[in-house]
């Protein structure tokens, strides 16, 4: 007996007629304000699996995705693929036209730069894009992928599927396990670190699980604002929007004890202690560093750069193979020249069926919007001097 699939009908967001699918596979769309018990409990099986399996993402939170749908012009679906009942893929994405020609975005945003869709296996692209192809769709875009991530890989070995276009690509730095202090900084700097700390004694903890998402939380904003941050009115206590997002992203991540803020503390200040903290998510030994902010009073000895290497040093302790994407570029002035490694990550768009001429297009657009944002951004760090 088939099964079914329900699909939205995205002209006027009603439920279209279910359509007859293979019985192993089975393909669902359903809004990110829609999901019902059974379906939060399946995609929490699924991060479980993917975080193990080291292809998880860890923006891709329930409750963070749905917290998103302001920051989107277009209701946010989740695109569900299951293997015999159990998901074996799962991505938050908008639906776009160009042209009259509709196709799948990953959801991605300033707030969680990394699209790398949830996979475990026995997931298979070719049934997977197939079936897409079937629902209409002229392609797949997927931002801010990992270039060695399971769903790129799967493109480029399956001689059988269509080539993707790859545009906006990119490193990014990221910590191994092998990343050591001492192999790091060269002597004057662990000469100028000695100094720094004999200047001011800074403690460093790490908080977790409702002390990280509460009181830990409130104060990081509050280090974050008084930064540049906090003059551009770009701190994400600043912003509403930004702030209901951040909440839910770390309420997800305590509950799954793979919150971790680490702080840097002053134990003769008065008051709140916190000099510096930085807000990470870890799961199986991959993660990334979301969020640092520090006390301006102390810039004197660098808290932000203390935090880091503390920080690193707790990374590399707790596990012997971790990949923590910092998510920023080589060209960072805190990390690109601490840790070493490089990752590729970039924006690529899968044809689906025979529509190359509209993927190729749409790469080239994406390029194109790519490097008028570098432009951008490039003038507002000039202008803040």
């Amino acid at each position: 007996m088939p099964s079914t699939a329900i699909l939205a009908n995205f002209e006027d967001d009603s439920v279209a007629e279910t359509v007859a699918m293979p019985e192993v596979w089975t393909l669902r769309m359903k809004r990110a304000d829609a999901l019902d018990h059974e379906d939060l409990m399946a995609l929490d099986d699924l991060i479980t699996r993917a975080g193990e399996q080291r292809s998880g993402n860890v923006f891709f939170e329930p409750r963070a995705v749905l917290a998103s749908s302001p920051l989107s012009k277009q209701p946010i679906h989740w695109l569900l693929w299951s293997h015999q009942g159990r998901l074996c893929f799962a991505a938050p994405v908008i639906v776009r036209k160009l042209g009259g020609v509709s196709f799948l975005k990953i959801w991605t945003h300033t707030y969680a730069p990394l699209g790398t869709p949830l996979i475990t296996e026995p997931f298979q692209a070719q049934p997977f894009l197939a079936e897409l192809v079937q629902q209409g769709f002229s392609a797949l875009v997927c931002p801010w992928l990992e270039t060695d991530s399971v769903l790129a890989k799967a493109i480029a070995d399956d001689t059988s599927l269509q080539d993707g276009f790859w545009s906006c690509q990119a490193d990014r730095v990221f910590l191994t396990s092998d990343w050591t202090l001492d192999s790091s900084l060269s002597k004057q700097r662990q000469k100028k670190l000695r100094k720094m700390r004999r200047q001011v004694n800074l403690t460093h903890r790490a908080l977790r699980g409702e002390a990280a998402r509460d009181d830990g939380f409130r104060q990081f904003c509050d280090l974050e604002a008084m930064g540049w941050k906090g003059e551009a009115g770009s701190a994400l206590k600043q912003r509403e929007t930004s702030l209901h997002f951040a909440r839910e992203l770390l309420a997800g991540h305590a509950a799954r004890d793979t919150l971790v803020i680490d702080s840097l503390d002053d134990p003769q200040r008065s008051g709140d202690q916190s000099v510096a903290m930085t807000i990470s998510f870890e799961q199986a030994g991959r993660g990334v560093i979301w969020k640092i902010g520090h006390h301006t009073d102390y810039d004197a000895v660098s808290p932000g750069y203390q935090l880091i290497l503390a920080a690193s040093e707790r990374f590399v302790a707790g596990d012997s193979d971790i990949a923590i994407d910092s998510l920023a570029g080589p060209d960072h002035p805190m990390v690109g020249w601490l840790w070493p490694g490089r990752l590729t990550i970039g924006t690529l768009v899968i044809p689906l069926g025979g529509s190359t001429v509209q993927a190729r297009l749409l790469s080239r657009t994406y390029a194109l919007e790519h490097r008028l944002r570098t432009v951008a951004r490039a003038v507002r760090q000039r202008l803040r001097g």
